[in-house]
């Protein structure tokens, strides 16, 4: 009986391991990849932990070209408009079709301007429109527009996010922690809480939600403010109503 040599028995053990490698490769690559692709093209990804409803407007080019490029693709080639995330302040249904999605810091005056063009246009269109603060301040803690948005956000916490934010923009030249202090007190918070959350004894989430918003909008090569997206269509700079009313329309019209 002619009994193989250990060499060949080796050579046939891989041979049979890569068959069986491959052929695992193949079911993946044709059958569950597509899944998850298609799952991230869809805007939506699950983690209770941390966000409970997302959308997202992927670079559909870096998918389609390789979805294999990479194990762990940096947050700018998947992206190429904003996150959409119940983590953030809102106005306006979560089922409007268009989304105003607005990057600015309560240091800037004119984002302030934007923001109220925004509201003002959302009014006449309510259905249609919802608009969303993204936090984009300097990404050192101790300057005054990180802390002014951890002061927004904290509001947010409270459920008073957006008439904190007038406050904030009014004062965009004096942000301190007197001036949210007594922002705070005007609006009726909960101190304890507010302090609480200011002095970082709740805050480490609230921190997280506003590095999250700085690492997005550098992902989207955001240089300056205000910047809107109306849906995925990007406006750097003052707009009016008329102008933003027309872009609604074309977003509705698609």
């Amino acid at each position: 009986m002619f009994k193989k040599s250990p060499t060949e028995t080796s050579a046939a053990k891989f041979m049979t391991l890569t068959t069986i490698l491959f052929f695992i490769f193949t079911v993946f690559t044709a059958s569950i990849l597509p899944l998850i692709f298609k799952d991230v093209k869809n805007g939506h990804a699950n983690n209770s932990d941390y966000l409970s409803d997302v959308s997202v407007y992927l670079n559909e080019d870096y998918i389609a070209n390789d979805p294999l490029l990479s194990a762990a693709p940096r947050l700018e080639h998947i992206i190429r408009g904003p996150i959409i995330s119940e983590n953030d302040p809102a106005l306006g249904s979560a089922l409007a079709p268009v989304t105003i999605t607005i990057y600015s810091n309560f240091g800037c005056r004119f984002c302030h301007s934007v923001l109220n063009t925004a509201k003002e246009v959302q009014k006449k269109m309510p259905a249609d429109i919802r608009i969303i603060h993204k936090d984009f301040p300097s990404a050192n803690k101790a300057y005054a527009t990180y802390q002014a948005a951890i002061a927004g956000r904290c509001a947010q916490a409270q459920g008073k996010f957006w008439k904190m934010a007038d406050l904030l923009y009014k004062n965009f030249n004096n942000l301190n922690q007197a001036a949210y202090d007594t922002a705070a007190q005007e609006l009726g918070f909960n101190l304890g809480e507010f302090n609480n959350c200011m002095n970082g004894q709740t805050s480490t989430r609230t921190t997280q939600l506003i590095d999250d918003n700085i690492a997005e909008a550098n992902a989207l090569a955001i240089i300056g403010i205000p910047l809107l997206y109306v849906n995925d269509q990007e406006i750097l700079g003052d707009v009016n109503e008329t102008e933003l009313m027309e872009l609604t329309q074309k977003e509705l019209e698609k």
